[in-house]
């Protein structure tokens, strides 16, 4: 059969779609199922490596200078260039190109269907399930362990700052029908003053949840207490159940395994604790990490930029500290020693290129990784230039999130 008459199918297509939609966010590519249909294999730069190669593919369709620059090939590839690679919004590009933004629907909605058929013929793709088949959740298995579904909720959740008052409150209250059920009374008490922590909120959430669960069965008609502090830098929450006159039954440590699954993704633990306080029969204790924010210098002409950044790091770990005058920016690093530097390259009256440099080689800058976030698609430079990382322009809020995770990560390993 001619290779070249065959069409992508639909979830190809789809999945195709969501990738490009995506290009620059690595937390989102890090999931896609085109990393092992196309190859790219399980690497820690997988993303990267996707990321490349779908900007190959789309360089790969530029007609060459014998097609007419009126053809539709010209066309698909200037929307395909313009919307991925570049990142502009449907309304820039149909601007750009002198079409309604419905017709730029329907060329770019084309062009990933181009672009989807030359990849589906290029990497052999023709023996996946047909279109009303059920395609496994991941190839060769079924429904995903157990360990498959924690390092995905390791890879796809980032920590965030937590009310940690707010956050056992929200607990209690979700099993509280259960303590009802059971003829339990709960008594909570938080310490004035306990510090936030640092954590992925719905896994240590889950954690707490999953942990009063069990305290509540092993002590039917009786109390429950709840307490919550710190304790140098760490955050505890002790658990109490207790029984008048009766024997609380201590759980099976299997009971609690996925409560302290879930917390050590957050770098916390759980323990069991026995015959803690008279009439205790055990204490559970959760214990996780205190807030430390951690200095991110944004440095950008834009104004409007500054603040969306700002917005987005709102209640996360991290503290945003903007300037909008680039002749300030290393003079301000001197004096601020940032964890991070984020960076734009397209600055007014000095050279955003050379300001990386000098900023790299800089003895108070040179250890706070710089995070390039630009319009341009100049990876290759900045890395070679010193950049940790290259965001294109416009960012979302979780791929911005998601890139000062990784490298806040890759400084605390260093340090170790």
């Amino acid at each position: 059969m001619d290779m070249s008459s065959q069409h992508a199918d639909a979830r190809f297509v789809r999945q195709l779609h969501r990738a490009l939609q995506h290009l620059y966010d690595p937390a989102e590519l890090g999931h896609s199922p085109l990393i092992e249909l196309l190859d790219v294999g399980e690497r820690e730069d997988a993303p990267s490596q996707l990321r490349r190669l779908l900007l190959t593919a789309i360089q790969a369709l530029k007609p060459g200078t014998d097609v007419p620059p009126n053809a539709n090939a010209w066309r698909i590839y200037n929307i395909l260039s313009r919307r991925y690679t570049e990142q502009f919004t449907i309304r820039e590009v149909a601007n750009n190109l002198a079409l309604s933004v419905r017709h730029l629907a329907r060329l770019e909605s084309q062009g990933v269907q181009v672009l989807a058929d030359r990849l589906w013929v290029q990497y052999e793709l023709g023996k996946l399930p047909a279109a009303g088949e059920k395609a496994p959740l991941a190839p060769g298995t079924g429904t995903p362990s157990r360990d498959q579904e924690l390092q995905w909720l390791r890879k796809s959740q980032g920590a965030e700052l937590i009310d940690v008052a707010a956050m056992v409150q929200a607990a209690l209250r979700v099993v509280a029908p259960l303590a009802r059920s059971l003829g339990v009374q709960i008594a909570c008490g938080v310490a004035p003053g306990v510090p936030h922590a640092i954590a992925q909120v719905t896994t240590l959430r889950q954690a707490l949840v999953n942990t009063l669960t069990v305290a509540l069965r092993s002590a039917p008609g009786g109390m429950l207490r709840v307490d919550a502090g710190a304790q140098g830098q760490r955050v505890q929450i002790d658990v109490r159940p207790h029984r008048e006159g009766v024997a609380v039954m201590l759980p099976s440590s299997n009971s609690l395994d996925m409560a302290r699954d879930l917390i050590g993704l957050s770098g916390g633990t759980l323990e069991l604790c026995p015959d803690v306080e008279p009439g205790d029969a055990f204490l559970l204790r959760l214990s996780f990490p205190v807030a430390q924010q951690a200095t991110v210098l944004v440095i950008d002409d834009n104004v409007d930029t500054l603040r969306l950044l700002e917005r987005y790091l709102a209640g996360s770990r991290y503290r945003f500290v903007g300037s909008a005058d680039p002749q300030q920016a290393l003079p301000l690093a001197e004096g601020l020693c940032p964890q991070i530097i984020v960076l734009d390259v397209m600055l007014p009256g000095i050279d955003g290129w050379e300001l990386l440099g000098r900023l790299h080689e800089h003895p108070h800058t040179r250890h706070a990784p710089i995070i390039v976030c630009t319009i341009l698609a100049e990876e290759d430079l900045a890395l070679a230039l010193g950049a940790a990382a290259l965001l294109h322009k416009p960012v979302t809020q979780q791929a911005f999130l998601a890139a000062l995770d990784r490298q806040l990560g890759r400084l605390g390993q260093g340090s170790d």
